[in-house]
């Protein structure tokens, strides 16, 4: 394990199953968990690769949750369950803390795509990303390697959101905004800037759009991904475009643990193909 030794300290001060009073514990394959009412939650990554090659670039990381029963929440019931903002902070922080922890301990080797609740964003007041920032710094992590991304839902607010994205940036983290048509898309390189932008691939999008989208992000400096892939048309279309990374299941399995971050993945319908 080549992990930074203040992490790999904080790991061992970590106990071996759920204590009362403590948010995080490690289980049998030694990946994190965090504790939240009677539920665990721990994490999952998915890949974001090259179009071309399948090359990994970066991973996404994703709640995965537990309870006595065996059966976990979906990750929206968890975060409704936080009634408050101080608890929607605590829980949103904890689940990115988790993340992070469990990515680096495993050698994760590229960019980290940690997500921040919509409600997050106006319940912290100001200074998005410090404590974050703080928490990450402490156990020696590289802030260069973390990518947040905020909520599509948080286009529809864009004061708010060039607030927020101004704060997360201040922090040292770079940031991922979302677009579902192209005029969104449009909007958000002009205004927020930001270093990655994300286009919905379940919606429509014309060949000429694409193509625009990319030609406008490369004098932004933006770096556009297609995601939610579902089918091959969808990525050739992209690659047309000049767009070269994307996001989806056509292109990558389905979200791994920790564990499973250097195993490298091959889609179903590519399996079968070759078969």
């Amino acid at each position: 394990m080549t992990i930074d030794s203040a992490l790999e300290r904080y790991l061992q001060t970590l106990p071996r199953e759920p204590v009362p009073g403590r948010e995080l514990w490690r289980d049998v394959n030694g990946q994190v968990q965090g504790q939240y009412f009677q539920c665990s939650l721990t994490s999952a990554f998915e890949p974001l690769v090259t179009l071309a090659d399948r090359g990994v670039v970066a991973h996404e990381g994703s709640i995965r949750t537990y309870a006595e029963d065996g059966v976990g929440l979906a990750a929206w019931k968890l975060f409704a369950m936080a009634a408050d903002d101080t608890s929607l902070v605590s829980l949103d922080r904890l689940t990115r803390l988790v993340h992070a922890i469990n990515y680096f301990a495993a050698d994760g080797e590229h960019k980290l795509v940690l997500n921040v609740h919509n409600r997050l964003l106006a319940a912290v007041a100001d200074d998005h990303g410090a404590a974050f920032r703080r928490a990450l710094e402490s156990l020696g992590l590289p802030i260069g390697r973390f990518v947040i991304q905020v909520p599509a839902s948080a286009n529809d607010d864009l004061p708010l959101l060039l607030h927020v994205v101004g704060n997360y940036r201040r922090n040292g983290f770079a940031v991922s905004l979302q677009a579902s048509d192209p005029a969104e898309a449009g909007a958000l390189m002009a205004h927020a800037m930001p270093d990655w932008l994300k286009l919905d691939m379940r919606r429509t999008w014309t060949d000429r759009q694409l193509s625009g989208l990319r030609a406008s992000a490369e004098g932004a400096g933006v770096t556009l991904i297609g995601r939610r892939l579902q089918d091959d048309e969808a990525v050739e279309r992209l690659q047309n475009a000049g767009i070269v990374l994307g996001q989806g299941r056509v292109i990558a399995d389905e979200p791994v643990p920790a564990r499973g971050l250097h195993v490298r993945a091959v889609p179903e319908q590519h399996k079968l193909e070759r078969a």
